[in-house]
């Protein structure tokens, strides 16, 4: 910062405590000040590791009502008039990376419980049958399962919807996936109906062969073109290939009335996104979502008058869950493509400030693709602009952590960064994958909301904790949600930064902070599901025997009752002297570099035994490179730059400084790093569906690179 420029800081800062002072912020300030932090939650049988929440100490939440169908049937009736579901109408391409859209399709809660029960009706016509009351993870042999291979939409949760007002089993597949995984999750449940896009009924019909089972593809128009001319193929014999509204129209719920699912049916056979090897089924219960749901909701405030932003795949637990809450609370489910968030992806304008949610999901990477985005804009405006911002921020920062909000800065930058969500969220959940503290705040300062984190995994139905909406610190994962317990199992082999075994004895953490325990996270509950579909050996790995799924991940309670991940079983890496590092925590912090191209696939890490110490394969930001280059004299095109030295050395400065910043230890300090821009893609394998990283497949595909830059971390 300039000196001529520090006065008019000073005034500002001023003229900002003035406005908090004549607006009444200090009342918050002090409310702060005095307030004592409340115990989240609290132990079971006097162990202090073993921990349960506060508002929940006696027994698990298990939900109000048996099924999903009779949660979301109540919605329908409670809310009748209500909008439940909002589509944009997809007109074509703007051009060739821009999609037009045009007015917003509304259904009411009425509408889509009538449309849901003759989608259902439908399914029973064309021959499938209810689940067993029970489930087990044995092979299904009757016609009960529907496949959903599309696009999150208003169609794939109708027809989800429908399928459970007949007790049918939905098999879920990632829309992003190949056709080799829709072919093997439908021979693997005897799957004989699929809703799928139109642009995959061909696809679909030329493997057709390979699916003996499937008599009938059920196709949707999202995002197809009024105009668009191509043909749905001729279905062979004994395939019926219909339109979805065509289907949801044939639907004769006077010939077959509902069939409701028991709290033991079977509700979702959804696969996992292949993160660690072939995708896995995990076999979801009724009981297991209707719990979960009711927890969830509680822990973020959902009501009727809450605008949700549908976008994540709900093929992925999270938005599953996320999408029942919001029709359990009546709110508004505002359908959007993820490319289309902003006016970057879409004309005339984004689905943001199309629709204004007030809540919204999102997994790390795309709280961390806004950060860089709106930092990529501050650096390109004037010096005087960028120092108002950054006074901004300062401010922000400090008034959100001291219990108070910044008047003047709030008018002058804040308002604007509102606007890019649509102006009127307030509040967020970040999910799916650990968040990094400093994107955490970011977000939290740039559009003064809380952004929680919640942790979960697919066979924990998404909600393990949720991080209190007034809980300001950074790094938390949350407070156990009312159906499940968590406990802390030692880990004796397994030591932290300062070489100290994590114990779930442990009352004080390697920061020195007091804690209740640390060790593996596990898990036990109502919304805990039965395991893995046709694998009763990888069931036994994690499913133990007395009722507990161990989670692969080490954390701690800190002295408010909430859970921190500090480390993972599954991720840690040995090196050549025997000292073990945390690839994924390493990629968290690293990727906030600001080298780093969140969007292209962000920062695979590496080590192994035979190895001193870890090196990285990135990709490189081409506009932040280049802008470092012309602040630094640095001359040539990008391709010239991404062999200079200069600019290697630029990087590894600023990865040393993110080592620093997030207290890594010394093993974990990269030693190289090699630039990449070919971006990693679900596509292309190096990303799953859910856009974790492969990391065996990034370095397979990168293999001249990956060889080269591992030579430097030997000694």
């Amino acid at each position: 910062m300039s000196v001529a420029l520090f006065p008019l800081k000073i005034l500002l800062l001023a003229l900002d405590l003035f406005a908090t002072l004549i607006t009444f912020g200090w009342v918050g300030a002090l409310k702060k000040l005095f307030a004592k932090e409340p115990l989240r939650s609290v132990p079971v049988g006097g162990n202090p590791s073993h921990r349960v929440n506060s508002n929940f100490p006696n027994e698990r939440f298990t939900g109000d009502a048996a099924s999903l169908y009779e949660m979301t049937n109540t919605s329908f009736q409670k809310y009748a008039s209500k909008k439940a579901m909002g589509t944009r109408a997809f007109l074509g391409m703007h051009t060739p990376k821009i999609k037009k859209f045009g007015d917003v399709k509304w259904r009411t809660y009425k509408e889509v419980g009538e449309d849901a029960h003759r989608f259902g009706a439908a399914l029973k016509a064309a021959g499938l049958v209810a689940a067993p009351d029970s489930t087990t993870l044995d092979k299904i042999t009757t016609p009960c399962s529907l496949a959903i291979f599309e696009n999150t939409s208003a169609e794939w949760m109708i027809s989800a919807l429908g399928a459970f007002s007949q007790s049918v089993i939905v098999t879920t597949i990632y829309a992003t996936l190949g056709m080799d995984a829709v072919v093997d999750a439908i021979t693997d449940g005897d799957v004989t109906a699929i809703v799928c896009n139109k642009i995959n009924v061909a696809a679909l019909l030329s493997r057709s062969k390979d699916m003996p089972s499937l008599k009938t593809i059920i196709y949707t128009n999202d995002l197809i073109a009024p105009d668009d001319a191509a043909e749905v193929p001729a279905a062979p014999a004994g395939l019926t290939v219909v339109a979805f509204d065509a289907f949801v129209a044939s639907g004769d719920t006077a010939k077959y009335p509902p069939t409701p699912p028991k709290p033991d049916t079977c509700a979702v056979l959804m696969y996992t996104s292949g993160s660690t090897g072939k995708p896995k089924g995990v076999v979801v219960q009724h009981k297991h979502l209707v719990a979960v749901v009711g927890a969830v909701k509680r822990e973020i405030a959902l009501e009727d008058h809450d605008d949700y932003l549908g976008y994540l795949p709900l093929a992925h637990i999270l938005e599953l869950a996320a999408e029942f809450g919001a029709i359990d609370a009546g709110a508004t489910i505002c359908y959007a493509d993820p490319k289309t968030l902003t006016a970057t992806g879409a004309y005339p304008i984004g689905a943001l400030e199309q629709f204004s949610p007030t809540v919204m999901a999102g997994v790390p990477k795309i709280w961390d693709v806004i950060k860089k985005g709106i930092e990529a804009k501050i650096s390109k405006s004037p010096p005087v602009a960028q120092f108002l911002v950054n006074t901004a921020f300062q401010a922000r920062k400090f008034a959100i952590e001291h219990g108070y909000d910044t008047p003047l800065f709030n008018k002058l930058v804040f308002k604007k960064f509102s606007a890019v969500v649509g102006g009127r969220l307030n509040r967020a959940l970040s999910g799916g994958g650990p968040l990094n503290s400093e994107v955490q705040v970011f977000i939290r300062a740039a559009f003064g909301i809380p952004l929680i984190q919640g942790y979960g995994l697919t066979e924990t139905c998404a909600g393990l904790t949720i991080q209190d909406l007034k809980d300001l610190r950074a790094g938390i994962a949350g407070v156990p949600v009312g159906s499940v317990e968590i406990k802390l199992e030692s880990c004796p082999d397994i030591c932290d930064k300062a070489g100290i075994a994590y114990l779930s004895t442990d009352t004080k953490d390697v920061e020195g902070n007091t804690i209740y325990g640390r060790g593996e996270v596990l898990v036990k509950g109502t919304s805990v599901t039965l395991g893995y579909y046709m694998m009763p050996d990888k069931t036994k790995e994690v499913y133990r025997d007395d009722g507990f799924f161990a989670t692969g991940d080490i954390g701690q309670f800190m002295d408010d009752g909430s859970l921190r991940i500090v480390d993972r079983k599954k991720n840690l890496v040995k090196l050549k002297g025997g000292e073990y590092i945390a690839i994924e925590m390493m990629e968290m912090s690293y990727g906030n570099s600001k080298f780093v191209d969140a969007v292209a696939g962000g920062i695979c890490c590496y080590g192994d035994g035979d190895m001193d110490r870890p090196v990285a394969l990135m990709q490189l930001n081409e506009p932040v490179a280049m802008a470092w280059a012309k602040d630094n004299g640095v001359a040539g095109d990008f391709e010239t730059l991404k062999n200079s030295k200069e600019l290697m050395a630029a990087v590894m400065t600023d990865m040393k400084n993110e080592h620093k910043k997030a207290g890594l230890s010394h093993l974990e300090k990269l030693v190289a790093v090699t630039f990449l821009t070919d971006p990693w893609t679900p596509d292309n394998g190096c990303l799953t569906a859910a856009n974790k990283l492969q990391r065996r497949v990034v370095i397979d595909t990168f293999e001249k690179e990956f060889e080269e830059v591992k030579k430097k971390g030997v000694f």
